[in-house]
């Protein structure tokens, strides 16, 4: 389990492969120079390159907990949204949306601004992370991790980056659980809007095999 939650030379790709979950065009490369403070063709007043130096704090964060086997919740992930967007000035005081979030999906109904507070409240491992108890606790964790990322991105609490945020939570999860990091790829962004827009899902099976393939190599 140290060696899964150890960083590696691909946390590089894994965090460029979190903003492109939002649209932003940064490879592995860009991502790789921005974390080394090597010359790069993104400046370091740019969103993307804070966000990089952002999100690496978040990462580290993730491992620190889960070395103690702590689940992520809702206020554990509040704090990773202020920790990758500390350095973005829209974002001061401006954590908690207080109103329709900017990222927001088509025809999806989310939570009035004042809910927030009690939903993040109540979102924990407790609580099965507002799901059904006797559907939650059947599941497989790496299931349970899809249910988690799910409901999270339902909520939205932020003005943006909401799902940025959910699949790093699902990827806290996975981590608190003994399993290393699951990038998003190519086309996972219209991929999870899509599944934003049903059911939650009690397994991804494109996902587990991508899950699979990373933690075999992890164990050698």
């Amino acid at each position: 389990m140290d060696g899964i939650r150890r960083p590696a030379p691909t946390d590089a790709e894994f965090l460029a492969s979190c903003l492109q979950l939002r649209g932003f065009v940064i490879d592995q490369e860009d991502a790789g120079h921005i974390l080394a403070s090597q010359d790069s063709k993104m400046s370091p007043l740019s969103q993307e390159y804070r966000l990089v130096h952002g999100l690496k704090r978040c990462l580290r964060m993730i491992r620190q907990r889960a070395s103690n086997s702590i689940p992520p919740d809702g206020w554990f992930m509040v704090e990773m949204f202020r920790t990758m967007a500390k350095d973005l000035p829209r974002f001061r005081n401006n954590d908690l949306r207080r109103s329709p979030p900017w990222d927001a999906l088509l025809y999806m109904n989310y939570p009035a601004p004042e809910q927030l507070r009690c939903l993040l409240d109540s979102f924990d491992n407790k609580r099965c992370f507002r799901d059904v108890p006797i559907v939650f606790n059947a599941l497989h964790p790496v299931r349970q991790g899809f249910r988690l990322m799910w409901r999270f991105a339902r909520l939205a609490p932020f003005p943006d980056f909401n799902m940025v945020i959910a699949w790093l939570g699902m990827n806290a999860w996975l981590q608190s659980k003994g399993y290393p990091l699951l990038r998003a790829e190519q086309g996972d962004q219209q991929f999870l809007a899509k599944l934003l827009s049903g059911p939650p899902p009690t397994k991804i099976v494109q996902y587990e095999a991508r899950l699979l393939a990373a933690f075999e190599p992890a164990q050698h």
